[in-house]
């Protein structure tokens, strides 16, 4: 029975992914991003890493070795820290859902959150395993969300242009950069 329910919630969100990126839901009762606009966009961004010629000459000599940094937020809603992690969180997750993708690309932790592992470590409060040695990252994988909103009393509307890009950390140069662009709106009867 919870196999049926978990295959019925899969069906509803591969039923998602085909869904317009632009639109005046009568269901909406506000225009912040959600739940929908992180699985379509993080697959979207995923599914384009991994297929992108540039990315596939370099991991073609070994994996890339990716930190995440924290998504920078320059709309007008507030996206608390760990929330905003999330959307970089998932597109790793899906790029090393299979062993083909662990192959080429590789996630290690910031530098400040292996320092803080590592002096728990002393304490013997944090383990990090049997040659702790820190693996050195190669590229960065960054996200800048930004947002254009328009307000009358009749209607709300929000544009939101979601950027992700890898940069080379050593040449700063961004060797990727995908986008996600979505509008939602909804008229002052449905924010009563």
């Amino acid at each position: 029975m919870r196999v049926l329910g978990l295959l019925t919630v899969w069906m509803f969100l591969l039923g998602l992914g085909g869904c317009s990126q632009s639109a005046l839901n009568p269901e909406m009762r506000n225009t912040f991003l959600d739940s929908h606009d992180l699985v379509v966009m993080t697959d979207k961004m995923a599914a384009a890493i991994a297929s992108d010629p540039v990315i596939a000459q370099i991991t073609k000599h070994g994996p890339m070795t990716i930190v995440l940094t924290a998504l920078k937020n320059k709309t007008d809603q507030i996206i608390p820290r760990h929330e905003g992690d999330i959307f970089l969180h998932r597109v790793r997750a899906l790029l090393t859902a299979h062993e083909s993708l662990q192959r080429e690309f590789v996630f290690v932790l910031n530098k400040a959150t292996y320092e803080r592992l590592a002096a728990q470590e002393q304490t013997g409060s944090a383990y990090l395993g049997p040659n702790a040695s820190r693996l050195q990252p190669g590229y960065a994988l960054q996200a800048t969300f930004y947002s254009d909103n328009k307000v009358s009393p009749e209607y709300r509307s929000a544009y939101y242009l979601c950027t992700f890009f890898l940069t080379d950390i050593h040449t700063g140069q961004i060797i990727w950069e995908g986008s996600y662009e979505t509008k939602k709106a909804v008229h002052s009867g449905f924010l009563d």
